[in-house]
């Protein structure tokens, strides 16, 4: 393409381009980019409407040239949005052929220039319309419908009509049109409806229209066998998920592929306000199972926090299924224990009806449940003392306590937990007490002169605003730092495991924030009198982290520790170090068990 046509067409400059076709007689459909884009491609995709009404006056023929991609004009101005250029392509349609598609005056009677070109699709099977949906460009849409309805026919290469894309997007009024048209398809991706498109985007409105219009959608399933419920009971969306299974309850027995119910389906994405609703309307739903043979009990425990667990179990629909084994004779309560979650073991102990002596099909109860692969573990602690304490019993064939601990191989190593709280410690400490006394002396200094005696002088300053918050944020984690690393010096090992990661975290934010803090502070100071000096610190100081994660990444090719490092695998190997001590202390008090009466 001549560079000239090129810069006219971006900036829309009409009258150079005209002058420059006339003196060098150059012929448009033959000034192409190196994309097969032409001068109209150009124009449509940056909206200069005057530059393309003239284009199209001086060489009607553009319209119907498509670049590598099977672009026309027409596809890049409805995929920009560009509706007063989609307006001029369409009348200009209009003018060359009838709405029956017949060639009537085009400019040089071209045998090449292909009928119904509105319709005409690019490489990925895509319509002019479909590529306004797919940018959600509803004005554009609308006005591609209003010109011919059949573009609501098409189908692209990825199996998405028109109406699935418009309930996909949420575009309400597209949907409206397209219904009221005489012919539509209705193909989505992965075989779904326009229903499970909305069911998907959490469109009310759309739904509703949907089932009173195309009622037969309710029962169609896709290709994973799924039907519009399953997708709404993952989301939050409830007043779709009562609105379906309010007009068919038959939705929510309907198994996929994998033999999952919508009502499992909400269970295991956490919704209970869904899954009550569901118990509502089909309150004999429970006794489903998925093809493992578990119900709904032992979805949730495994998959919901105690809170969503405790609101099932209220239910009076669920209640006989906390003895039902799945197909492995395993129990809600064997599951509850495998995972060794103890309030959820309670809490199924709470229920007075449980069974403790329920075996598995390999024979073992609850409390043999939690007695294998025995290692030293708190939260597997606790869950074998509380079964023991509720009168748990052994099984026949595991009536022996267990007596030998197996220690992860990485703890063999030992490890001196007090001279890692004391270093944790005493950089806590040594943070905290710079960040407290650059508190109260501040940059700048303060005020020695009434009215403003003792105020800070730089107060109004961004960058001292910003030096107190950072000293401030490194003040805090210090110190909760140094409390937490007191709490595990007092004994408490259990909560010094568990806060491991924390203390990392609190120490990197500690770091961070003083280096923030020091970088702003001399900023306030110097920048009045040296600017740039003051930038070039800023820009060492920001250079810091950088510096830090090049040089572990360079490094992590010779060391261990800068691999777990660079990987952020530090704080695991803190809580490493920390189970070393805490698997002594607990195989040495492990043997004090209580008796199993």
């Amino acid at each position: 393409m001549d560079p000239r046509i090129y810069r006219y067409a971006m900036s829309g400059d009409t009258n150079s381009m005209r002058k420059l076709v006339k003196e060098d007689q150059l012929d448009l459909t033959l000034q192409l980019t190196l994309h097969s884009n032409n001068a109209l491609h150009i124009a449509a995709q940056h909206g200069h409407r005057a530059f393309a009404e003239e284009l199209i006056r001086l060489s009607p023929s553009l319209l119907f040239r498509s670049n590598f991609d099977g672009d026309l004009p027409l596809h890049v101005a409805a995929r920009e949005g560009h509706m007063e250029l989609v307006d001029i392509l369409i009348d200009s349609l209009k003018k060359i052929a009838n709405p029956d598609d017949e060639v009537t005056d085009l400019e040089s009677t071209d045998t090449n220039m292909p009928q119904a070109v509105w319709v005409k699709i690019n490489l990925k099977g895509n319509t002019a319309l479909h590529e306004a949906m797919r940018f959600r460009h509803t004005k554009v849409a609308m006005a591609l419908l209003g010109f011919d309805p059949r573009l609501a026919d098409g189908l692209n290469h990825a199996g998405e009509s028109p109406l699935y894309l418009a309930c996909e997007l949420r575009m309400m009024v597209v949907v409206e049109r397209i219904l009221s048209c005489g012919t539509f398809r209705i193909e989505g991706l992965n075989g779904r409806t326009p229903l499970h498109a909305s069911a998907i985007s959490g469109h009310y409105g759309i739904t509703r229209l949907l089932l009173r219009k195309l009622p037969d959608l309710i029962k169609q399933v896709d290709e994973s066998g799924r039907n519009a419920l399953h997708y709404s009971a993952s989301t939050a969306a409830i007043k779709i998920s009562r609105l379906l299974v309010k007009t068919d309850r038959s939705l929510a027995y309907v198994k996929d592929n994998d033999d999952i119910t919508p009502f499992f389906v909400a269970i295991q994405a956490g919704r209970p306000r869904t899954t009550c609703m569901i118990l509502d309307y089909c309150p004999d739903i429970g006794e489903l199972r998925d093809r493992c043979g578990r119900n709904a009990l032992h979805i949730s425990i495994r998959h919901n926090s105690l809170k969503k667990l405790e609101a099932l179990m209220k239910r009076s629909e669920l209640g006989g299924l906390v003895n039902k084994p799945d197909n492995d004779g395993n129990t809600p309560l064997h599951t509850a224990t495998k995972y060794h979650v103890y309030r959820k073991v309670k809490l199924m102990l709470d229920t007075h009806c449980v069974d403790l002596r329920a075996r598995n099909e390999e024979g073992l109860t609850a409390l043999d449940v939690s007695e294998l692969g025995w290692e030293v573990n708190p939260r597997q602690i606790s869950v074998r003392k509380f079964l023991l304490s509720r009168g748990a019993v052994r099984s026949q064939f595991q009536t022996q306590k267990p007596q030998k601990f197996r220690i992860h191989p990485l703890n063999r190593r030992g490890v001196d937990l007090k001279s890692f709280c004391e270093t944790m410690s005493l950089v806590a400490v040594l943070l905290a007490t710079i960040s407290f006394a650059a508190a109260f002396t501040l940059p700048g200094g303060y005020n020695s002169d009434d009215p403003n005696k003792g105020h800070a002088t730089l107060i109004k300053r961004l960058a001292l605003k910003a030096f107190l918050l950072s000293d401030t944020i490194t003040f805090c984690s210090s110190l909760t730092l140094a409390i937490l690393m007191l709490c595990g010096t007092l004994g408490d090992l259990v909560f010094l495991r568990s806060t491991a990661i924390w203390c990392e975290l609190l120490l990197t934010i500690s770091l961070y924030g003083s280096l923030v803090a020091f970088g702003t502070g001399v900023y306030v100071v110097i920048s009045d009198q040296c600017m740039w000096l003051a930038i070039i610190i800023l820009l060492m100081v920001c250079s810091v982290p950088i510096i830090f994660d090049e040089i572990t990444r360079i490094s992590s090719k010779m060391t261990p520790f800068a691999v777990r490092l660079q990987k952020g695998l530090l704080g695991q190997s803190m809580k490493r170090s920390i189970d070393i001590v805490q698997n002594t202390v607990t195989v040495q008090y492990s043997d004090r068990e209580p008796s199993s009466t």
